[in-house]
């Protein structure tokens, strides 16, 4: 079975339903015929608040909710020390001090990242599954704690 973790990005950009979110959902396909997708429960908490933000209809909420519903969620556990170690990791790498699963200190500049963001990038990384995005927010991470799928 082929799991992909999707980034937050990837629903909303699916649930306009435009050109871009045709380029999403070709990846997910190019990505493997029957994927099981998986789903930060911080990427479920960010969906709902940018529905009551942006007050999406009755279509696009169905829409959501039939995501949402064929999704498989992982929960942040207070006792699931590798997705708390791999946080840890990501975000003292990301500042440039500590290095990554290679041994290695990150090459550019310090990154900040959004705390959300890291929880997803550590979640894809205990599960050691792929993550499918469209912003540059992961790609320090590519090939070191994770692998990034990007679609442009």
């Amino acid at each position: 079975m082929d799991y992909i973790l999707l980034d937050t990005c990837i629903v909303v950009h699916i649930l306009r339903n435009n050109d871009y979110s045709k380029k999403c959902k070709e990846a997910i396909e190019k990505f493997s015929e029957n994927p099981t997708i998986i789903l930060s429960v911080v990427s479920k908490a960010e969906l709902e608040s940018l529905s009551k933000q942006q007050k999406w209809g009755e279509p696009r909420l169905k829409a959501l909710s039939l995501i949402l519903n064929e999704a498989t969620f992982i929960d942040i556990e207070n006792t699931d020390e590798n997705l708390i170690t791999a946080y840890s990791n990501i975000d003292t790498f990301s500042k440039r001090k500590g290095n990554d699963k290679y041994g290695n200190v990150l090459n550019d500049s310090a990154k900040t990242m959004h705390k959300n963001d890291l929880w997803i990038a550590a979640t894809a990384s205990t599960l050691n599954i792929p993550l499918l995005t469209t912003d540059g927010d992961f790609d320090h991470l590519n090939g070191t704690f994770l692998n990034v799928i990007k679609v442009i």
